[in-house]
């Protein structure tokens, strides 16, 4: 009964409704009724497109953090205590910054806070720690680096634009330094894959036709040809995989590369000489040697003597009880790795100059054997 009485003054409401609206000439309308939505990248928009119309270079993928077959992380440069602006290096200050702690990006002979490096380039930063504290290096908000109290003065750290990725690093001890915003450039890779790299001759020289490699931690090998330039791409899921190349009359190094998922990885540049080459490459017009130096150490700083450094896996180099080496190169790009017990370390590549010399230090991580079987 009451059920039926509300029926009632609902309908006799409606009637009302409707004749109100039909003598003022007025309909009823609850808004519009899409079947569409109005912008239509509204809707889940991925955080990053390589095909998006905006430049390409500063976008920043997000990795997921909870990838299980992620490498455990990147193999941060050490902080070494360095001057920019003695003999040896000759920097000036490009960019005036207020805070007490400073931090700068190399570019050229400058010392700036914004700035551009192309994907599988090294570039250096220098910080000033003006306070005494724990020290902690941050890109974009993530702790990435802790290695503990540090003393004032100036730093420089070397690091290596691994991934297709913007920066903003700032660091803390007792107190906050500005921020440095650093660009990555695809440089040429197809950034279209989630692995690239290049396979060059000893003066860097992209090889065409190469057939690249790649060994994966299961144990599985994919392979793909170098473009004209050289460069390749494939995608892969995440992890560390074994890179090296085959190409007729020529013999190559092997590196090892580290994938993310949800960006584009750069594989260290494959480098290839004449097969059968016993000793250093020549070639028309390399009268003139480089060198490369550097230091051998653990991530507390301390040295690591009797290391060996490997040069394009055929030429080593042994480090003295500083953990420094020193050795003589012809121009073009080298492949460097270490080897000492104990320890791990990441292979990379290098360029060199004529008569110009590089720098390129090493950090280890302790390896811990848990025990063996007999």
């Amino acid at each position: 009964m009451r059920f039926a009485i509300l029926w009632k003054i609902c309908m006799l409401f409606g009637a009302v409704l409707a004749a109100a609206s039909s003598a003022t000439g007025a309909e009823v309308d609850d808004g519009p009724r899409l079947d569409f939505l109005p912008n239509p990248f509204a809707a889940d928009r991925p955080t990053w497109d390589p095909f998006g119309p905006r430049d390409q270079s500063f976008y920043a993928a997000q990795r997921p953090g909870w990838d299980p077959l992620s490498p455990s992380g990147r193999d941060m440069a050490q902080l070494v205590s360095a001057n920019p602006f003695g003999p040896d290096q000759g920097l000036l200050i490009g960019d005036e910054v207020r805070t007490r702690n400073r931090l700068y990006l190399q570019s050229g002979g400058l010392l700036v806070t914004r700035g551009e490096v192309n994907l599988g380039a090294p570039y250096t930063l220098w910080l000033y720690v003006a306070d005494s504290g724990p020290f902690i290096l941050y890109d974009r908000g993530m702790r990435i680096m802790s290695p503990g109290f540090v003393r004032p003065g100036w730093y420089r750290l070397d690091l290596y634009a691994e991934t297709l990725e913007a920066h903003r690093y700032n660091f803390d001890t007792s107190t906050r330094s500005n921020n440095v915003t650093i660009s990555v450039s695809s440089a040429g890779y197809p950034i279209s894959y989630g692995l690239v790299g290049r396979v060059v001759d000893a003066w860097g020289n992209g090889l065409p036709g190469a057939r690249v490699r790649i060994s994966g931690p299961g144990g599985g090998v994919f392979s793909t040809i170098t473009d004209g330039r050289g460069y390749y791409g494939m995608d892969l899921s995440s992890g560390t995989y074994s890179v090296t190349a085959d190409l007729d009359g020529y013999s190559f190094t092997t590196s090892q590369a580290r994938i993310w998922t949800g960006t584009v990885s750069a594989a260290p540049t494959l480098v290839g000489y004449p097969a059968g080459t016993l000793a250093y490459p020549f070639g028309p017009g390399q009268e003139e040697y480089g060198w490369l130096e550097g230091r051998v150490a653990e991530r507390s700083g301390a040295a690591i003597p009797g290391a060996r450094v490997r040069i394009d896996g055929i030429f080593s180099v042994t480090t003295d009880a500083d953990g420094g080496y020193r050795i003589a190169l012809v121009p073009g790009w080298h492949s460097v790795s270490v080897d000492a017990s104990g320890y791990k370390f990441s292979s990379t590549s290098v360029i060199i100059r004529p008569g110009v010399g590089s720098k390129l230090d090493f950090q280890g991580t302790k390896v811990i054997a848990l025990g063996r079987y007999s």
